[in-house]
Protein backbone atom coordinates (compact mmCIF):
# COMPACT_ATOMS: atom_id res chain seq x y z
CA UNK A 1 0.00 0.00 0.00
CA UNK A 2 1.29 3.48 -1.23
CA UNK A 3 0.35 6.40 1.43
CA UNK A 4 -0.16 9.88 -0.74
CA UNK A 5 0.90 12.99 0.80
CA UNK A 6 -1.91 15.53 -0.27
CA UNK A 7 -2.70 19.35 1.03
CA UNK A 8 -6.46 20.61 0.90
CA UNK A 9 -6.88 24.25 -0.22
CA UNK A 10 -9.22 26.54 1.94
CA UNK A 11 -12.83 25.16 2.86
CA UNK A 12 -15.53 27.48 3.44
CA UNK A 13 -17.48 26.30 6.33
CA UNK A 14 -21.40 28.45 6.61
CA UNK A 15 -22.88 27.93 10.17
CA UNK A 16 -26.74 29.25 10.98
CA UNK A 17 -28.30 28.93 14.28
CA UNK A 18 -32.22 29.50 14.62
CA UNK A 19 -33.12 31.11 17.85
CA UNK A 20 -37.21 30.13 18.67
CA UNK A 21 -38.54 33.00 21.28
CA UNK A 22 -40.80 31.71 24.34
CA UNK A 23 -42.51 33.77 26.72
CA UNK A 24 -42.09 32.79 30.23
CA UNK A 25 -45.85 32.52 31.85
CA UNK A 26 -46.01 34.91 34.80
CA UNK A 27 -45.88 32.55 37.51
CA UNK A 28 -42.47 31.81 36.50
CA UNK A 29 -40.96 35.22 36.12
CA UNK A 30 -40.83 35.93 39.92
CA UNK A 31 -40.07 32.13 41.48
CA UNK A 32 -39.69 32.30 45.51
CA UNK A 33 -36.21 31.68 47.00
CA UNK A 34 -35.48 27.65 47.93
CA UNK A 35 -34.58 24.03 46.43
CA UNK A 36 -37.16 22.63 43.58
CA UNK A 37 -36.60 18.92 42.79
CA UNK A 38 -36.50 18.09 39.09
CA UNK A 39 -37.33 15.16 39.50
CA UNK A 40 -38.85 12.82 42.56
CA UNK A 41 -39.58 9.44 43.94
CA UNK A 42 -41.11 7.65 46.83
CA UNK A 43 -40.42 4.46 48.42
CA UNK A 44 -41.21 1.95 50.75
CA UNK A 45 -39.48 2.02 53.57
CA UNK A 46 -39.89 -1.53 54.63
CA UNK A 47 -38.51 -2.20 51.37
CA UNK A 48 -35.94 -0.07 50.90
CA UNK A 49 -33.57 2.44 52.52
CA UNK A 50 -31.83 5.12 50.96
CA UNK A 51 -28.22 5.71 51.03
CA UNK A 52 -26.16 8.12 49.05
CA UNK A 53 -29.51 9.52 47.76
CA UNK A 54 -30.30 5.98 46.36
CA UNK A 55 -32.63 3.62 47.54
CA UNK A 56 -31.14 -0.26 48.53
CA UNK A 57 -32.21 -3.19 50.16
CA UNK A 58 -32.58 -3.14 53.79
CA UNK A 59 -29.11 -4.54 54.87
CA UNK A 60 -28.88 -7.11 57.63
CA UNK A 61 -29.24 -5.89 61.41
CA UNK A 62 -31.17 -2.47 60.16
CA UNK A 63 -32.22 -0.43 62.74
CA UNK A 64 -34.98 1.79 62.04
CA UNK A 65 -36.50 4.82 63.77
CA UNK A 66 -39.37 7.00 63.19
CA UNK A 67 -39.20 10.87 65.05
CA UNK A 68 -40.09 13.86 64.25
CA UNK A 69 -37.27 16.60 64.28
CA UNK A 70 -38.90 20.10 64.08
CA UNK A 71 -36.77 23.64 63.72
CA UNK A 72 -36.40 24.31 67.53
CA UNK A 73 -35.21 20.20 68.05
CA UNK A 74 -38.47 19.01 68.92
CA UNK A 75 -38.74 15.11 68.85
CA UNK A 76 -41.62 12.74 68.47
CA UNK A 77 -41.23 10.66 71.40
CA UNK A 78 -41.14 6.24 70.11
CA UNK A 79 -42.00 5.18 73.56
CA UNK A 80 -44.06 1.65 74.52
CA UNK A 81 -47.65 2.25 74.81
CA UNK A 82 -48.91 2.25 79.15
CA UNK A 83 -50.89 -0.58 78.56
CA UNK A 84 -47.69 -2.55 77.69
CA UNK A 85 -46.32 -1.92 81.04
CA UNK A 86 -46.25 -3.84 84.28
CA UNK A 87 -46.15 -2.16 87.96
CA UNK A 88 -46.18 -3.41 91.48
CA UNK A 89 -49.80 -2.24 91.87
CA UNK A 90 -51.85 -4.47 93.39
CA UNK A 91 -54.67 -2.64 91.10
CA UNK A 92 -53.88 -0.42 88.16
CA UNK A 93 -56.37 1.60 86.11
CA UNK A 94 -54.87 2.83 82.61
CA UNK A 95 -56.77 5.35 80.40
CA UNK A 96 -57.67 3.19 77.36
CA UNK A 97 -60.38 2.93 74.79
CA UNK A 98 -60.58 -1.20 75.70
CA UNK A 99 -60.90 -0.18 79.76
CA UNK A 100 -63.15 2.38 79.98
CA UNK A 101 -66.39 1.46 78.80
CA UNK A 102 -68.40 4.96 77.74
CA UNK A 103 -71.73 3.12 77.68
CA UNK A 104 -71.59 1.29 80.82
CA UNK A 105 -69.92 4.46 82.07
CA UNK A 106 -67.09 1.74 84.10
CA UNK A 107 -63.27 1.98 84.36
CA UNK A 108 -62.28 -1.70 84.46
CA UNK A 109 -58.74 -2.27 85.77
CA UNK A 110 -55.38 -3.45 83.25
CA UNK A 111 -53.57 -5.32 86.27
CA UNK A 112 -55.32 -6.87 89.39
CA UNK A 113 -58.97 -7.77 90.48
CA UNK A 114 -61.16 -5.24 91.57
CA UNK A 115 -64.66 -3.29 91.37
CA UNK A 116 -64.62 -1.05 88.32
CA UNK A 117 -64.61 2.52 88.55
CA UNK A 118 -68.15 3.95 88.37
CA UNK A 119 -70.08 6.67 87.40
CA UNK A 120 -73.53 8.54 85.57
CA UNK A 121 -74.60 10.49 83.03
CA UNK A 122 -74.48 13.28 85.16
CA UNK A 123 -71.19 12.95 86.51
CA UNK A 124 -68.95 11.36 83.55
CA UNK A 125 -65.90 12.25 82.91
CA UNK A 126 -64.57 11.74 79.40
CA UNK A 127 -62.02 9.89 77.43
CA UNK A 128 -59.65 11.58 75.00
CA UNK A 129 -57.19 9.72 72.57
CA UNK A 130 -55.54 12.55 70.92
CA UNK A 131 -54.10 14.43 74.08
CA UNK A 132 -50.61 15.71 73.54
CA UNK A 133 -47.69 17.48 75.94
CA UNK A 134 -44.34 17.96 75.90
CA UNK A 135 -41.40 17.40 77.91
CA UNK A 136 -38.46 19.15 76.57
CA UNK A 137 -37.38 18.29 73.57
CA UNK A 138 -39.97 15.44 72.94
CA UNK A 139 -43.41 15.65 71.89
CA UNK A 140 -46.19 13.39 73.06
CA UNK A 141 -49.08 12.67 70.73
CA UNK A 142 -51.81 10.88 70.61
CA UNK A 143 -52.23 9.77 74.46
CA UNK A 144 -55.01 8.72 76.00
CA UNK A 145 -56.59 10.52 78.87
CA UNK A 146 -59.45 10.44 81.43
CA UNK A 147 -60.61 14.00 81.53
CA UNK A 148 -62.54 15.57 84.94
CA UNK A 149 -63.94 18.54 84.70
CA UNK A 150 -65.17 20.76 87.49
CA UNK A 151 -67.76 22.74 85.22
CA UNK A 152 -69.66 19.45 84.35
CA UNK A 153 -68.79 17.80 87.80
CA UNK A 154 -67.33 14.77 86.91
CA UNK A 155 -66.08 11.97 89.48
CA UNK A 156 -66.51 8.58 89.67
CA UNK A 157 -66.91 5.80 92.75
CA UNK A 158 -65.33 2.83 93.86
CA UNK A 159 -65.98 -0.47 96.39
CA UNK A 160 -61.91 -1.60 96.87
CA UNK A 161 -63.04 -3.59 99.94
CA UNK A 162 -61.55 -7.04 98.31
CA UNK A 163 -57.93 -4.99 98.05
CA UNK A 164 -57.73 -3.92 101.04
CA UNK A 165 -60.75 -4.27 103.26
CA UNK A 166 -60.38 -2.92 106.50
CA UNK A 167 -56.94 -1.44 106.07
CA UNK A 168 -55.35 1.03 108.23
CA UNK A 169 -52.92 2.61 105.59
CA UNK A 170 -52.76 2.16 102.17
CA UNK A 171 -50.64 4.09 98.63
CA UNK A 172 -52.40 5.83 96.01
CA UNK A 173 -50.44 6.96 92.76
CA UNK A 174 -51.62 8.88 89.95
CA UNK A 175 -50.03 10.29 86.61
CA UNK A 176 -52.10 13.29 85.94
CA UNK A 177 -51.76 16.58 84.64
CA UNK A 178 -54.22 19.02 86.96
CA UNK A 179 -55.79 20.29 83.87
CA UNK A 180 -58.79 20.07 81.97
CA UNK A 181 -58.49 19.86 79.04
CA UNK A 182 -61.54 22.71 78.41
CA UNK A 183 -59.62 25.12 81.13
CA UNK A 184 -60.07 25.06 84.86
CA UNK A 185 -63.02 27.02 86.05
CA UNK A 186 -61.74 29.91 88.59
CA UNK A 187 -64.58 30.45 90.54
CA UNK A 188 -63.42 26.64 92.08
CA UNK A 189 -60.89 27.31 95.10
CA UNK A 190 -60.33 24.21 95.84
CA UNK A 191 -60.75 21.26 93.83
CA UNK A 192 -61.41 17.64 95.35
CA UNK A 193 -58.94 14.85 94.33
CA UNK A 194 -59.70 11.79 96.48
CA UNK A 195 -61.93 10.49 99.37
CA UNK A 196 -63.94 8.45 101.08
CA UNK A 197 -67.85 8.53 100.19
CA UNK A 198 -68.92 9.49 103.64
CA UNK A 199 -66.90 11.61 106.31
CA UNK A 200 -68.34 8.83 109.18
CA UNK A 201 -65.75 7.05 111.29
CA UNK A 202 -62.01 7.45 110.07
CA UNK A 203 -60.95 9.10 106.74
CA UNK A 204 -58.61 11.43 104.97
CA UNK A 205 -59.06 13.06 101.39
CA UNK A 206 -57.43 15.26 99.20
CA UNK A 207 -57.82 18.53 97.54
CA UNK A 208 -56.06 20.66 95.44
CA UNK A 209 -56.64 24.66 96.21
CA UNK A 210 -53.27 27.57 95.41
CA UNK A 211 -51.20 25.63 93.86
CA UNK A 212 -50.80 22.18 96.27
CA UNK A 213 -52.40 19.74 97.68
CA UNK A 214 -53.60 19.32 100.78
CA UNK A 215 -55.19 16.75 102.90
CA UNK A 216 -58.33 16.59 105.82
CA UNK A 217 -58.34 13.71 108.16
CA UNK A 218 -60.92 13.10 110.82
CA UNK A 219 -58.55 13.98 113.10
CA UNK A 220 -57.07 17.01 111.87
CA UNK A 221 -58.06 20.04 109.99
CA UNK A 222 -56.87 21.11 106.16
CA UNK A 223 -52.95 21.13 105.76
CA UNK A 224 -50.99 22.12 102.75
CA UNK A 225 -48.91 19.16 101.08
CA UNK A 226 -46.93 19.54 98.18
CA UNK A 227 -46.88 22.36 95.94
CA UNK A 228 -47.54 21.68 91.95
CA UNK A 229 -48.06 25.27 90.47
CA UNK A 230 -45.62 24.56 87.90
CA UNK A 231 -47.75 22.03 86.61
CA UNK A 232 -50.71 23.83 86.46
CA UNK A 233 -49.40 25.58 84.13
CA UNK A 234 -48.37 23.11 81.82
CA UNK A 235 -50.21 19.84 80.17
CA UNK A 236 -47.49 17.51 80.99
CA UNK A 237 -48.25 14.99 83.39
CA UNK A 238 -47.36 15.25 86.89
CA UNK A 239 -46.28 12.11 89.16
CA UNK A 240 -48.15 11.61 92.21
CA UNK A 241 -48.48 9.65 95.31
CA UNK A 242 -50.75 9.80 98.27
CA UNK A 243 -48.77 7.36 100.99
CA UNK A 244 -52.01 7.50 103.76
CA UNK A 245 -51.22 6.23 107.01
CA UNK A 246 -51.56 7.49 110.58
CA UNK A 247 -50.19 8.86 112.91
CA UNK A 248 -48.59 10.61 109.44
CA UNK A 249 -49.15 10.89 105.99
CA UNK A 250 -46.80 11.53 102.97
CA UNK A 251 -47.48 13.45 100.10
CA UNK A 252 -44.93 12.80 96.79
CA UNK A 253 -45.81 15.12 93.96
CA UNK A 254 -43.39 16.07 90.26
CA UNK A 255 -42.70 16.32 87.34
CA UNK A 256 -40.10 12.85 87.31
CA UNK A 257 -38.32 11.00 89.73
CA UNK A 258 -35.70 12.96 89.22
CA UNK A 259 -37.76 16.45 90.69
CA UNK A 260 -39.61 14.72 93.14
CA UNK A 261 -41.23 16.95 96.12
CA UNK A 262 -42.50 15.65 99.14
CA UNK A 263 -44.43 16.47 102.82
CA UNK A 264 -45.01 14.71 106.01
CA UNK A 265 -48.05 15.59 107.45
CA UNK A 266 -49.70 14.93 111.01
CA UNK A 267 -53.12 12.53 110.27
CA UNK A 268 -53.52 11.95 113.86
CA UNK A 269 -53.87 8.79 116.05
CA UNK A 270 -54.41 5.28 114.98
CA UNK A 271 -58.24 4.75 114.76
CA UNK A 272 -60.36 2.42 113.28
CA UNK A 273 -59.58 0.68 110.15
CA UNK A 274 -60.18 3.42 107.18
CA UNK A 275 -63.02 3.24 104.86
CA UNK A 276 -62.44 1.85 101.44
CA UNK A 277 -65.48 3.26 99.29
CA UNK A 278 -63.70 6.15 97.18
CA UNK A 279 -63.98 9.14 95.57
CA UNK A 280 -61.89 9.79 92.17
CA UNK A 281 -62.11 13.82 91.58
CA UNK A 282 -63.93 14.13 94.47
CA UNK A 283 -64.70 14.53 98.17
CA UNK A 284 -67.89 14.62 100.86
CA UNK A 285 -66.37 18.03 101.88
CA UNK A 286 -69.30 20.17 100.41
CA UNK A 287 -67.14 23.65 100.05
CA UNK A 288 -64.94 21.97 97.39
CA UNK A 289 -65.89 21.24 93.85
CA UNK A 290 -64.98 18.31 91.42
CA UNK A 291 -61.24 17.77 90.55
CA UNK A 292 -59.67 19.69 86.99
CA UNK A 293 -57.64 16.68 85.79
CA UNK A 294 -56.24 14.73 82.87
CA UNK A 295 -55.89 11.56 84.30
CA UNK A 296 -53.44 8.96 82.39
CA UNK A 297 -52.61 6.11 85.15
CA UNK A 298 -54.00 4.77 88.57
CA UNK A 299 -52.49 2.43 90.96
CA UNK A 300 -53.60 1.35 94.27
CA UNK A 301 -51.15 -0.64 96.65
CA UNK A 302 -52.64 -2.18 99.95
CA UNK A 303 -49.77 -0.96 101.93
CA UNK A 304 -47.75 2.29 102.85
CA UNK A 305 -44.84 2.23 100.74
CA UNK A 306 -41.78 3.54 101.46
CA UNK A 307 -39.74 6.65 99.94
CA UNK A 308 -37.68 4.43 98.02
CA UNK A 309 -40.61 2.13 96.73
CA UNK A 310 -42.31 4.88 95.67
CA UNK A 311 -39.54 6.28 93.33
CA UNK A 312 -39.46 3.27 91.86
CA UNK A 313 -43.01 3.28 90.71
CA UNK A 314 -42.39 7.14 89.64
CA UNK A 315 -39.49 5.36 87.49
CA UNK A 316 -41.43 2.83 85.76
CA UNK A 317 -44.49 4.88 84.84
CA UNK A 318 -42.19 7.51 83.55
CA UNK A 319 -40.40 4.96 81.04
CA UNK A 320 -43.97 5.57 78.62
CA UNK A 321 -44.87 9.17 80.39
CA UNK A 322 -41.57 10.76 80.25
CA UNK A 323 -39.99 13.18 83.23
CA UNK A 324 -37.45 10.65 83.29
CA UNK A 325 -34.61 12.83 81.32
Amino acid sequence: MVVQSAKTGLVDVTLQARVKANVLPPRLLNVPGGLYPMMSSAWEVDEYRIMAGWPVPVPDGDIRAEVLVSGDGTVLGNRDAPTSLTTNAAVRWCADTNYYDQTALQWTPIQGQSSPWQTNPDNEPTLYTDYEYRINDERFIDMTVLNFDSDTAGYMTCNLDLVMGGTSGYTVIMVLSPNSLYGNDPNTIENGLWGPDTLDGAYAYFTVKVQAIFMTTDKMRSQKGVPIGDALSSTAPTYVALVVDRPQTVLYAGPGPSKILSKSLVAGPTPEPLGTHFWLGNTPNPEAGTMDMALLDLGIYPNTLKRSAVMAEFSLLSQVYGGDG
